[in-house]
């Protein structure tokens, strides 16, 4: 598990450092109030590609491995990119009718233009690199992440040159990056002409759907409860307040989603072949394994960024942002944490178990808390307020999911493994307190190279996830064999 973890790593390492070069350069280059002209649009487009496509692909990482077994996969690409080109088909009359119906400000206008079909090839990128994933397909899936990223960043400086410091320059640079890493995967953008998938499995489809559709009422809530705070600050503080709220949301958002997703590219896939060929029992333990490894990564990378988030505003952020992206970035770090849990680890038991809609039993009513705290608070309090709203809400989801999905499906954390995790920190918080570092950029390379050796030490000590017993484990054989060997 861990080495296929560690083989991962450039599909999350790049984008993550291309998401802290788009924070730097465009936080110079545009005006908080631009800023959030593009923040604005691109929650939008977040908000549709997660309720209309986000289902799909995680129905196709979990019927891959069955299909793969059946020796059925090109049926099930087959009837996965059928639904994924109806669901575009939906997406465009959908975006076409709001285009017409909604009276925009001229700064939204061609940004939103442009927000369609990024949103069609983006959602078309998803669905291609989960088939990547899901296949093993490693070097594959890592290049066209890094490709996806580097391109966006780099088209949109060009697009920001050739049209001017604006939000549509942005959402242009991501399209193009969009549609050439789409394309990238012609084969699969095929898959229902592949002749090895002739006629269409009317039963496997309807099982595929069935699975699926539930999903698209839970992902919109989920994206909701997500980003619904950006659309009251947006209107309710304006588009400078949204401006800097998405700056430290992105700074925070993007490394953690990209560090825990990572776990998750090997975990999930993982046990759901456990499940498939070993039983619930072996799926449990795995799923157990998994936690921790979740934990282990995402609780000292949150709290780190909360411990340095006045070194990361004064290095990383234009000074019109500084200030209140660093008083933002802690709480918004350990809302990132239960976010992640809940997203890639406590939502597990619900798609394992075939019960996904039971997932809206916790968002739809922490979602409508959400708004109608944020109604009374955003006009108060402003960006702080939506912030501190969100770190409730986002833990109140993990606590109620835990309880209702551990029901469906045992998915836990090993106590012992989970108070390791929270004891390794420990070291890494009371030496960032302690010891002080100038705010620039030595001091923020300086206090990130001494919470991870800290972590590090702590948590070789007690064998967080057991990686030290592990590493023994194979150094002794391979000692053995290399000792056989030699007699």
């Amino acid at each position: 598990m861990y080495r296929q973890i560690l083989g991962y790593v450039p599909s999350n390492v790049v984008p993550a450092v291309v998401s802290i070069l788009m924070v730097y350069v465009y936080t110079r280059l545009l005006s908080p109030s631009a800023f959030g002209v593009y923040s604005y649009v691109f929650a939008t487009v977040l908000v549709l590609q997660t309720s209309l496509f986000q289902a799909l692909p995680i129905a196709v990482m979990r019927f891959y491995p069955g299909a793969a077994k059946a020796r059925r996969k090109d049926r099930l690409l087959k009837e996965a990119y059928l639904v994924f080109y109806g669901l575009a088909a939906a997406a465009t009359v959908l975006c076409a009718g709001l285009m017409l119906a909604i009276d925009m400000p001229q700064e939204y206008r061609l940004p939103a233009l442009l927000a369609g079909p990024m949103l069609l090839f983006r959602s078309l990128v998803q669905l291609n690199q989960t088939v990547n994933r899901s296949a093993d397909r490693m070097r594959r899936y890592n290049a066209i992440e890094c490709a996806h990223a580097a391109l966006g960043f780099g088209l949109g400086l060009v697009a920001l040159y050739l049209l001017g410091p604006s939000a549509a320059a942005i959402v242009l640079g991501l399209l193009i990056a969009a549609v050439v890493c789409s394309l990238a995967d012609v084969r699969l953008l095929l898959a229902p002409l592949a002749p090895t998938a002739r006629g269409l499995d009317k039963a496997e489809l309807v099982r595929l759907i069935a699975y699926a559709w539930p999903m698209v009422a839970v992902a919109a809530t989920t994206a909701t409860l997500q980003t619904s705070d950006r659309f009251m600050i947006g209107s309710m503080a304006g588009a400078g307040a949204l401006g800097i709220f998405a700056v430290a949301y992105s700074l925070v958002e993007r490394p953690t989603a990209l560090i825990c997703g990572s776990i998750t590219t090997t975990t999930f896939p993982l046990v759901v072949k456990v499940l498939e060929h070993q039983g619930k029992d072996a799926a449990r333990l795995q799923a157990g394994r998994n936690g921790i490894a979740l934990l282990a990564v995402g609780l000292p990378a949150c709290a780190g960024l909360a411990l340095t988030a006045d070194y990361i505003a004064a290095s990383l952020v234009g000074p019109a942002f500084r200030e209140g992206v660093a008083a933002l970035l802690p709480i918004m770090a350990f809302t990132a944490l239960a976010r992640c849990l809940r997203a890639h680890f406590v939502d597990h038991a619900f798609h394992l178990s075939g019960r996904p809609l039971r997932m809206l039993w916790t968002y739809v009513p922490v979602t409508i808390l959400n708004i109608a705290i944020n109604l009374f608070v955003v006009p108060r309090y402003g960006m702080f307020g939506a912030a501190w709203t969100a770190l409730a809400c986002q833990w109140l989801t993990v606590i109620a999911g835990c309880f209702i999905g551990t029901s469906l499906f045992p998915v836990w954390l090993p106590p012992g493994q989970t108070v390791r995790c929270l004891l390794a920190v420990v070291p890494m918080i009371a030496g960032l307190t302690w010891i002080r570092f100038p705010l620039n950029w030595y001091g923020l390379f300086a206090a990130v190279m001494l919470g991870a050796v800290l972590y590090s030490v702590s948590a070789l000590a007690l064998d967080v996830g057991e990686v030290r017993s592990l590493a023994g484990d194979t150094l002794r054989r391979r000692m053995r064999r290399k000792a056989v060997a030699l007699t």
